[in-house]
Parts: structure tokens; C-alpha cells; sequence
């Protein structure tokens, strides 16, 4: 439902004198049973503690309690207005396995464009995007009848060197994005941003990202902090793409903290350059460089993990390296995280290697625990541990918009 037809709703209802519950109530009542079936109890660190998105539901529990014991009133336009703002865990992003995205639904980070097209009886529709500079996460939805399968489903099929999909009636075939008409997936830009798409708990709901890596050579995005995009769908057994113009603009701040600090370890040596924060993604920029100049850069699988001073990690969204000379002796690594659950005193990257199951192959398939994780061989050598101005990120992170 529309937010902005809340007030309209509540009036109607107001109107009419009836026993059972309105339809608006039970809608929010489904919303609050869901969040709490579904509701973690550990995060990714495995820390016995409820996740951040607790924060919110009392307030929805309370919203949608208030609005049942009001349901047979009239609702004048300023209380309808002031329950417009409470929070009623309506943001689709609450869906994502990501604590930057949820975050986002909770400080008001969430614009609702709820732009729409239908073609033979199926709408999509963009409810909802999120943009902070860094990544812009758009929510799609598909709403419709006859569907088999989830908006994100394929099978993919090898058969020899072969690759073919099979996707199920509704499921997305195809995607490009472009940025006030220019198409994200152009092979002549030099400086293009990456798409990811991430399934949801709701089979008709997936996310798309959008993220914005830095320019080689100056600071600011491949994505601008306003503009126009278009998201050009299409569906299987659906004739027409669905073509949807949204208007998007950065509404967070940022926070950049500069280092320098170096290691260095068997002729491999890293620099690291700069770390962004905002309310939403933490940015770390690394440079690679190869000391002993006995050929191309270290080693290939060379990977990150950040971790805060109480030992949680961040989850990992995606990165881009970018070679600065034609020996492929020095690289510019751009990794994006997800954001802190609060503010560290310090942070502390820790480059590693993963451990093959065929070692003398040195690729092929990771070798993992009896507990299904990667692992991992770390180089303590390089790792670096820098501080992190608490007050300065606790503002940030806390900031409403």
C-alpha cells in the first residue's frame, strides 16, 4: 500500500461501524507476524544478541496496536499524520540480509517512488531505493497471478561446454540499468558501475544494486549524487520489456578517513588509502604492489575481511580491481562492506588467502569446514589496524533524514 493513501484509508474506515478486522489492520498485523517468524537471533559473528533489526519492532507492535483500537473512530488528518510516521516495518528492504539496507528502512534513508508498468495482467513495480553515493539498492516486485516459481528463479544447465537457462513463467530473463540514458553495461566506459542481483525471503521481491566504484584517478563515483535511471525489466512469457524511469539522489552523509599505513610480506606489499563510511556501506580502498618486480602481482586470490575491535566482521557486497601499470605490477582494489552495526574505536583489515580442496591446482573449489565456511590461511603480515573517530561515526550512523 501506498503511505501516502494512509490517511484516506483511516478515514474510510473511521466511517463504517463494523466488527471484524479492517483490511488496512489486518494487513499490518501480517506484516508484524512475518517480521517476528523471521526475526534472527545471531548475527553474523554468531553473538548471542537479537539483530539491529529488533530496534524497530516495538514501535511497530505498538503502531499497529494503536491503529486497531482506533479502527472504529473517526481519524482526524493530524492523528493520521503522526501515525504515518511511526514506524510499521513497511520498508521492503527489511527483506535483505544486509544490516545497511535495514537500517536504512529504520532512519528514513528509504525513498518511494513506487514507480510501476503492467503488461498482460503482470506489474512491476519499484517501491523503494535506497542511495547513498556508494550503492544504490532498488527493491522489485512482482505482483500478478500464474506464477510458478519466485521472480529470481533459473536453472542453469551445462552440458559440455555448453551453458543454457530455464527460467519459469514470470521470472526475470533480463536486466540493464541506465544512468540518465546511458546504459550501465556499455563495453566503451571506462568507469562502469556494477549491478548485483540478491534474492528475498519474498519470492516475488529481489533487489538490485547498483554500486558506484571510485574513479582511478580522482575521488568521486561513477555514479553521480543525483540522476535519472532506468531499469529496462523483462520476464519470461511476457512479450514487452517493462521499462520504469526512477529520479534518484543521495540522501546520506559520508564519512572519509584517509591512512597510508603500509605492510609488507614475500615481495607483496599494501597499502591502505582510504576508508568511506556512511549510514548504509563501508567503502576500503587498497593498493597492491609488487616489490621484488619478479613478475605480475601477488597472488590472485589474495582476499579481505574487516573486522571492528570487538571482533565482528563486516559482511561483503562486492569489489573491483583496476590495474595502474601495463606489467600488472601494482593494483587499486575497491571493496565495499556493509556497514557497522555501531560505531569501533578501530578497525582492522585482514588480508588472507582460501585453502583449495586441490591445493597443487591452486583454484578450482574452496575446501571448507564441518561447518560449511571457507577456509582460510590469514597473513598476519599484512594486516593493519587503524583507529576510527567513535563520536564522528556514532553521528553518522545515527543521523536521521
Amino acid at each position: 500500500m501506498n503511505p501516502f493513501d494512509l490517511d484516506k484509508e483511516l478515514r474510510e474506515i473511521g466511517k463504517a461501524h463494523r466488527s471484524e478486522v479492517p483490511d488496512i489492520i489486518r494487513h499490518h498485523q501480517d506484516e508484524v507476524y512475518a517480521f517476528l517468524s523471521d526475526l534472527p537471533m545471531s548475527t553474523r559473528s554468531n553473538r548471542q544478541q537479537r539483530s539491529p533489526k529488533v530496534r524497530g519492532l516495538i514501535a511497530a507492535a505498538a503502531a499497529a496496536a494503536m491503529i486497531g483500537i482506533i479502527s472504529s473512530a473517526y481519524v482526524s488528518p493530524a492523528m493520521a499524520e503522526s501515525l504515518r510516521k511511526i514506524p510499521l516495518i513497511s520498508s521492503i528492504f527489511r527483506l535483505a540480509d544486509d544490516l545497511g539496507l535495514q537500517t536504512a528502512g529504520e532512519r528514513g534513508l528509504v525513498a518511494e517512488p513506487n514507480a510501476s508498468v503492467t503488461h498482460e495482467g503482470v506489474t512491476i513495480r519499484i517501491p523503494q531505493v535506497v542511495y547513498d553515493g556508494t550503492r544504490l539498492s532498488l527493491a522489485v516486485k512482482r505482483e500478478g497471478e500464474g506464477f510458478a516459481g519466485s521472480i529470481s528463479d533459473v536453472e542453469i544447465m551445462q552440458d559440455n561446454n555448453d551453458t543454457t537457462y530455464r527460467y519459469q513463467k514470470g521470472a526475470i530473463t533480463d536486466v540493464e540499468m541506465l544512468i540518465d540514458g546511458t546504459s550501465i553495461h556499455d563495453p566503451s566506459l571506462s568507469d562502469k558501475a556494477g549491478l548485483i542481483g540478491k534474492p528475498t525471503s519474498d519470492p516475488n521481491v529481489v533487489l538490485y544494486e547498483l554500486i558506484g566504484f571510485s574513479r582511478l584517478e580522482h575521488q568521486n563515483q561513477s555514479l553521480p549524487d543525483q540522476f535519472q535511471l532506468t531499469a529496462k525489466i523483462s520476464l519470461e512469457g511476457i512479450d514487452a520489456p517493462y521499462v520504469i524511469h526512477v529520479p534518484v539522489r543521495k540522501n546520506t552523509d559520508q564519512m572519509i578517513v584517509s591512512s597510508g599505513e603500509t605492510r609488507e610480506w614475500n615481495g607483496l606489499q599494501i597499502t591502505l588509502e582510504q576508508l568511506k563510511f556512511t549510514p548504509i556501506t563501508t567503502d576500503l580502498i587498497v593498493n597492491l604492489e609488487r616489490t621484488d618486480k619478479s613478475g605480475k602481482l601477488g597472488d590472485p586470490n589474495l582476499l579481505f575481511e574487516v573486522w571492528d575491535d570487538r571482533g565482528r566482521e563486516l559482511g561483503r557486497i562486492s569489489g573491483k580491481g583496476v590495474y595502474r601499470d601495463d606489467r600488472q605490477q601494482q593494483q587499486r582494489l575497491e571493496l565495499m562492506f556493509d556497514r557497522f552495526e555501531d560505531a569501533p574505536e578501530s578497525i582492522t583489515i585482514k588480508p588472507f588467502l582460501p585453502v583449495f580442496q586441490d591445493p597443487t591446482a591452486n583454484g578450482g573449489l574452496y575446501k571448507v569446514d564441518s561447518n560449511g565456511e571457507m577456509v582460510k590461511t590469514y597473513l598476519k603480515e599484512l594486516e593493519i589496524t587503524i583507529p576510527v573517530d567513535h563520536v564522528g561515526l556514532d553521528k553518522l550512523y545515527d543521523a536521521q533524514w
